[in-house]
């Protein structure tokens, strides 16, 4: 078999998957462009991201985006943080019961989970209020609906960030401990000064992944909300579906994505710039005079 005869035979073999990523991937993202910068008689214009200066419910969902993404990233970074540095300390049998009850939330579809909360946060028949004594709106109060939302959500993904930090700290060479110990250094010392340092870069990829998992949350608001009441829980890839499939302005949802896509790229790049991660992830090489 000579050169082209493979060559022929692995496009072939790669014939699927390359019209795969062409249909699912090129294709939508030129059409994503496309309808961005046309109007709806397909003519070229930018009022699609004019419109965007004068749009108060954007407003509204950037607002509540970023005060979804604080709230998110403090639970569930917290959350799985703390998870993940008690249950490496632990010791006892119970150990690989309490890995898997943390790992369960992730085996579990999105969309059970939200209508899981859904039944909880019931003021008719609720467990929670029922608890409580006393019937509260979660869902209904303009107050109360994105801190609920947030909960939800920091139940869901808390694991995610926990089984990351988790991964890093088994990483860590028990050798360090051992010569802390000689050293005479206390457990918060060995925590300070061996098991934060180690385990930064895997904190900061598990901050950067689950940054861009919360910016990208639609199923609880869609589910539990449906962005109400009001706008109070409009988030903007909740509004992007909004505009797309409730107001059928494929044109204006196709610009509010490109802003999207925009922001995260933002958000990313600047994580990139700010800390070392780019390279733990090899996106920077290593020169003699250092990194750069």
């Amino acid at each position: 078999m000579n050169r082209r005869q493979a060559t022929k035979i692995g496009l072939v073999f790669a014939a699927p998957l390359l019209i795969y990523f062409f249909v699912f991937f090129i294709y939508p993202i030129f059409l994503l462009f496309k309808y961005s910068f046309t109007n709806s008689y397909g003519a070229f214009s930018l009022n699609n991201f004019a419109s965007m200066i004068s749009d108060p419910i954007l407003s509204y969902s950037l607002i509540n985006t970023l005060y979804y993404y604080v709230g998110s990233v403090a639970i569930q970074f917290t959350g799985g943080f703390l998870a993940a540095i008690v249950l490496n300390s632990y010791s006892g049998r119970l150990k690989s019961v309490f890995r898997l009850i943390l790992y369960v939330p992730l085996t579990v579809s999105p969309i059970v989970i939200a209508l899981m909360w859904l039944i909880i946060f019931n003021p008719t028949y609720g467990p929670l209020d029922y608890i409580l004594r006393s019937p509260i709106n979660w869902f209904g109060s303009t107050a109360l609906a994105m801190p609920t939302i947030i909960v939800a959500n920091g139940w869901e993904y808390v694991p995610f960030v926990f089984l990351i930090i988790y991964a890093g700290l088994q990483a860590v060479p028990r050798q360090y401990y051992e010569a802390a110990s000689i050293d005479g250094m206390n457990r918060w010392q060995m925590f300070r000064y061996i098991t934060l340092p180690s385990i930064r870069p895997i904190m900061l990829i598990a901050f950067l992944l689950n940054s861009i998992g919360i910016l990208q949350g639609f199923t609880l608001v869609y589910v539990l909300t449906n962005g109400g009441p009001g706008f109070s829980t409009y988030i903007l890839s909740f509004y992007i579906y909004k505009v797309a499939f409730s107001y059928f302005n494929l044109h204006y949802a196709s610009a509010l994505s490109l802003l999207f896509i925009a922001i995260i790229g933002a958000f990313v790049y600047a994580v990139l710039k700010l800390t070392s991660v780019e390279k733990y992830l090899g996106l920077r090489r290593e020169t003699e005079g250092g990194y750069g």
